[in-house]
């Protein structure tokens, strides 16, 4: 980080420490201290997305002690939209500069009964108990998926609901997408996620969340024969 910030005179960072999308990985504690470190060096303002974090129980129960970005709609409903952002606990003096509500582009400005529905939602409780009922579902979901990938390559977060597959030598990452869709299956091809052009792995993401645990179970059974 510090040739890169030499390099591009970096004003912001911005970092997914808990179940990063797409590899599932989270930051060790010893790796955030260290990343602290260089942070208060360069005098950094750092942006920290924990959209997954209510998925970690260690995380979600650090949320008092911490400020971070963090989507009430991602762990309730879709349709209730009213985000919250704020400066990272990496940086707690530039939390009066750094906080901003998320519009979504499609829908506008968020109307005052998302933001007091959130309120309310997170105030009785309703929040946290659908956070562990999802933290349940993901668990399952991950259950699921290691039983009908046992022998392939994949990395995943037990406690997340997509996890990264390395194909077969014998597949492309956009044509074995391309070959999921015809069976109207969605796939991330690794091509999404490349930072620098034509160096993406052979890889794609597994978004587990959509489907029912039905049609999760039912895909999974017959999608993967032959590959």
């Amino acid at each position: 980080m510090q040739k890169a910030h030499r390099e591009a005179h970096l004003s912001a960072l911005y970092i997914q420490p808990t179940i990063q999308n797409p590899l599932g990985m989270t930051m060790p504690p010893a790796r955030r201290a260290d990343l602290l470190r260089v942070i208060e060096k360069l005098d950094l303002t750092v942006i920290e997305d924990t959209v997954y974090g209510f998925l970690d129980e260690e995380t979600a129960a650090g949320r008092a002690r911490a400020r971070s970005a963090a989507s009430c709609s991602t762990a309730c409903r879709r349709r209730l939209r009213p985000d919250w952002r704020s400066a990272s606990s990496f940086r707690r003096r530039a939390c009066a500069r750094a906080s901003w509500p998320r519009f979504d582009r499609a829908d506008g400005p968020p109307r005052d009964y998302a933001f007091a529905a959130g309120q309310r939602l997170m105030a009785d409780g309703t929040v946290a108990e659908l956070s562990r009922l999802k933290r349940i579902d993901a668990a399952r979901r991950q259950q699921m998926a290691a039983k009908y990938l046992a022998g392939f390559e994949v990395q995943a977060n037990p406690k997340s609901y997509h996890l990264w597959l390395t194909l077969p030598p014998h597949w492309r990452s956009q044509t074995f997408v391309a070959a999921a869709a015809r069976r109207d299956i969605a796939l991330t091809p690794s091509t999404t996620f490349a930072v620098t052009p034509g160096h993406a792995p052979n890889a794609v993401r597994l978004a587990l969340g959509a489907p029912t645990i039905d049609q999760l179970d039912l895909a999974s059974a017959h999608s993967w024969r032959g590959c």
